[in-house]
């Protein structure tokens, strides 16, 4: 069952800490789809000094946060909180509207010319993370995926073309690379597997949703094809693998599966990346066949990374979705909502539920 109190749900801003009334609507949007979270606040603007036009229109910059809070529970986690980016001041409606993403927006927004020398992808990482002054939550890879200083040859680095690739671009590629999740939440940056599902998805029923839809995409089948190809400057050679190959490295071909390929590029892979980016684009591409859409109260026990189940259509639609965006409105007059967008991950869900109970 959902929280009673989800509709009831209040929210609280601080900009720099300090609490700021006039909210009259907030959308957030939390995602995991290697993108920042990101807010839309309106406040009506009041008397002074911290809410009469004279302090919106000097603000030059602020840390939001925002803290959801209700009678049951005063006190939650906060929703979001990052720098404002953008400030609209209406002088005729007396309002005012401030966007900003969460602090993932200054890996965004940076470029710099570094080499990582004999390092790990977990290394990178952390290291990355601390520049920006974030605590690295990082779960430890192996296998170095800088220079390599025998052969002279660099596969990862911010060098002179830096200004094309962004610290979050690079901090993105690894954890594509092993299938890892990489986020912002507060001020820790988590970069961490990325499982299916982790213990009991949460059950959705029916009557607690406003509204549920699933989006099927019938050209995209259970079995579509990932070909990924690269050109490797060490050894001067180029390797290519679908996500059909054979133990032995031959592919089949597509034709005769009746599938054209979705083609991915890379830059020097080595063979055994190669194959093992054929696979995990094709899991990728085969959780997309099923996407779940559903509009309902708050529950802030959802947000990204979450599992939930359907089991009450009596239908091929019953099973394990993971939760890829939700977005949450809340308005002094509307109450509050989400919509939330999943995808599907295990298809048997009344399996799971009694191998799990």
């Amino acid at each position: 069952m959902l929280s009673p109190s989800a509709d009831r749900m209040e929210l609280q801003v601080t900009l720099d800490g300090v609490p700021v009334e006039g909210l009259l609507h907030a959308s957030i949007v939390a995602s995991n789809c290697f993108s920042s979270d990101s807010y839309a606040l309106t406040f009506a603007m009041g008397s002074s000094p911290l809410s009469d036009i004279g302090f919106w229109s000097s603000l030059a910059s602020a840390y939001v946060e925002i803290v959801p809070t209700s009678e049951s529970d005063p006190a939650s986690q906060g929703l979001i909180s990052g720098m404002i980016d953008t400030l609209i001041v209406d002088p005729i409606l007396q309002t005012v509207v401030i966007e900003g993403r969460d602090l993932s927006s200054t890996l965004i927004d940076s470029y710099r010319q570094q080499d990582f020398v004999n390092q790990t992808g977990s290394e990178v990482v952390s290291n990355i993370a601390l520049y920006h002054g974030l605590t690295p939550v990082v779960t430890p890879t192996t296998g170095e995926v800088g220079r390599y200083y025998g052969d002279g040859y660099t596969r990862l680095s911010l060098g002179q073309f830096s200004r094309l690739r962004s610290d979050w671009d690079l901090v993105v590629q690894l954890a594509r690379e092993n299938s890892f999740d990489v986020f912002v939440q507060g001020t820790s940056l988590f970069f961490q597997p990325s499982p299916l599902w982790d213990g009991l998805p949460v059950h959705i029923a029916l009557r607690d949703v406003k509204t549920m839809r699933f989006d099927q995409t019938l050209t995209l089948a259970s079995s579509a094809i990932a070909r990924v190809q690269s050109w490797n400057s060490q050894n001067m050679a180029s390797y290519a693998s679908s996500s059909t190959d054979d133990g032995a490295g031959s592919a089949r071909s597509s034709a005769t599966l009746g599938n054209q390929p979705f083609l991915f590029s890379a830059s020097n892979f080595t063979s055994q990346q190669v194959v093992d980016s054929a696979g995990r684009y094709a899991a990728e591409l085969g959780r997309l066949g099923t996407v779940l859409h559903i509009e309902m109260p708050w529950d802030l026990r959802l947000g990204p990374r979450i599992t939930v189940i359907v089991d009450e259509t009596n239908s091929l639609l019953d099973a394990v979705y993971r939760i890829e965006s939700i977005e949450r409105h809340y308005g002094t007059n509307s109450g509050s909502s989400q919509i939330i967008r999943a995808v599907r991950v295990i298809n048997d869900a009344k399996s799971l539920l009694q191998t799990v109970i």
